[in-house]
């Protein structure tokens, strides 16, 4: 009588998790080195620069006595020379979302637009861990230098601030800089990934990403950003440089003022121009005998109510908009791992 025995099958252990990442890394490390280099490129600028404006700072600084015409022509030319971002303030902003786009597009939607998922899938490795392992490399490298990219920006910006030259609030600097730049880097990065599942191709998901990430970018800053926490109203003319003004309106006797009555009550007083969202615009005609059309409209009984964001209020804002850009992150991420698990091979 023979005795049957039944062979068990063999074990399939998971590849380790370092074994993926060596091959993620492989797979992307041309796009992450080249994301590395130009971002290296622009560290090395903003701290050369930065190191010129931290010179010219310290001399005004350094000068005696303060009202001398050596000192005020030293302050002078600082603020001409460095009171505008122009298009350094643009490229700062952009960097994180274009940094993101290029790291997270490309890592799934290259395998699904050229097949070589299904090759993956049949390794052993499983669709998810197959994903997580060809995101975390972009992830760290993107995270990583758009970190060192913001300290270095932080750093430069630092005479500017204290100079009152620049607000740590103002919109070409505040995403830039400190944890801020960590979560629009991270919402990129994710945006990018999911458009990439989308998509299952390139260039549309890297175009797709950068077109959602900057409308993100322009909402949080026209409008979101300045309700984090509800902002101070004032009656001063004058509001600090350290802030950032929202909205401006006029009332008269507690009751609010339109810009077309106003005006007309300053047209009335013989002043050209207008007064459009509170600001004025407006210069005294000739022979007028108003000098000041503001001081005029607050003479005759008219107030100008100003709703800022003062510079106290710089961490918190940078710590609630790191917040939710890394749950909007984690949110799209979380999405992109279940379309992996659900896609049809």
């Amino acid at each position: 009588m023979t005795t049957l025995t039944t062979v068990p099958p063999p074990v399939v252990r998971p590849v380790p998790w370092h074994r993926l990442a060596w091959v993620a890394w492989r797979q992307s490390r041309t796009t992450l080195a080249a994301i590395l280099g130009v971002v290296a490129l622009v560290v090395v600028y903003f701290a050369i620069n930065g190191h010129t404006i931290h010179s010219a700072y310290a001399d005004w600084q350094a000068c005696t006595p303060r009202r001398s015409s050596a000192c005020e022509f030293m302050s002078t030319n600082f603020h001409n020379e460095y009171g505008s971002t122009g298009l350094i303030g643009f490229v700062q902003v952009l960097l994180p979302g274009i940094v993101g786009a290029f790291a997270g597009a490309p890592i799934l939607a290259r395998e699904l637009e050229t097949g070589t998922f299904r090759y993956a899938w049949t390794q052993g490795v499983g669709r998810v861990r197959w994903a997580i392992a060809l995101m975390v490399p972009g992830l760290v490298v993107s995270v990583a230098a758009l970190a060192a990219l913001g300290a270095v920006i932080s750093w430069r910006y630092r005479p500017l601030a204290a100079a009152g030259i620049t607000s740590r609030l103002d919109p070409s600097l505040f995403p830039s800089s400190n944890p801020a730049v960590i979560g629009w880097t991270l919402a990129a990065f994710a945006l990018g990934v999911l458009a990439g599942l989308v998509w299952r191709r390139v260039l549309p998901a890297v175009a797709t990403t950068i077109a959602l990430w900057f409308g993100l970018a322009v909402l949080v800053s026209l409008t979101l950003r300045w309700h984090y926490v509800a902002p101070l109203t004032t009656t001063k003319l004058e509001v600090p440089s350290t802030g950032m003004q929202v909205s401006q309106w006029w009332t008269r006797g507690g009751t609010h003022v339109s810009d077309s009555q106003l005006n007309q009550v300053l047209q009335d007083a013989g002043v050209h121009g207008t007064i459009s969202s509170g600001n004025a615009h407006a210069q005294p005609a000739p022979g007028s005998k108003v000098a000041d059309p503001i001081q005029y409209l607050v003479h005759h009984g008219y107030t100008q109510w100003t709703s800022y964001q003062p510079n106290g209020r710089y961490w918190t804002f940078q710590w609630i908009e790191f917040g939710w850009l890394t749950a909007f992150a984690l949110l799209a991420l979380g999405l992109s791992i279940l379309l992996v698990r659900r896609r049809d091979g």
